[in-house]
């Protein structure tokens, strides 16, 4: 039993390590959950405060001109929080696939609680379809996120290489 613990401990310890994001660069933990409130008071305050009007000189269509406007925003608001929180959680100490999980987890609810928050209130719409879009938004945050950081790291071990050769 002894020997398990101790096997299961130094797997757990290496996987920790393995997982551990080593590339970009961590500014201290108030300032990062400074900026996931920031974030998140952004999406509150944006999802609470009354929608323009149709037709009274709002933007109605995104970039492609095919996707909604607000279709846009639910996903580039979603999308930013989950890699303001990836950000933010870079140096729990849990394998990097257990936090990306439970960022998206977290961002997901976040979404479904704001949605919830407008059914109370007479100027905004509880949409089912916006939550697909934020979990959508979610999804695509944790992967950049996941992406950019083994883009860093795999730059700063090969500008370390011991031959003094720099590789991309």
């Amino acid at each position: 039993m002894d020997e398990f613990l101790r096997n299961s401990l130094e797997t757990t310890m290496s996987d920790h390590r393995r997982h551990t994001p080593t590339g970009v660069p961590i500014v201290p933990l108030w300032l990062r959950a400074v900026l996931v409130l920031a974030t998140f008071g952004v999406l509150i305050y944006y999802s609470i405060v009354p929608a323009p009007a149709p037709g009274s000189g709002s933007i109605t269509y995104g970039p492609l001109g095919m996707i909604p406007y607000s279709m846009w925003l639910h996903f580039l608001g979603y999308m930013g929080l989950a890699i303001v929180l990836s950000y933010a959680s870079a140096t729990v100490r849990r394998p990097q696939s257990q936090i990306l999980l439970g960022v998206f987890v977290v961002t997901v609810g976040c979404g479904i609680a704001v949605e919830v928050l407008q059914l109370t209130l007479p100027t905004r719409t509880f949409s089912v379809l916006d939550m697909a879009i934020n979990a959508l938004g979610a999804g695509v945050g944790v992967t950049l996120w996941y992406l950019f950081d083994r883009l860093v790291a795999r730059v700063r071990a090969g500008s370390n290489r011991s031959d003094g050769r720099e590789r991309l």
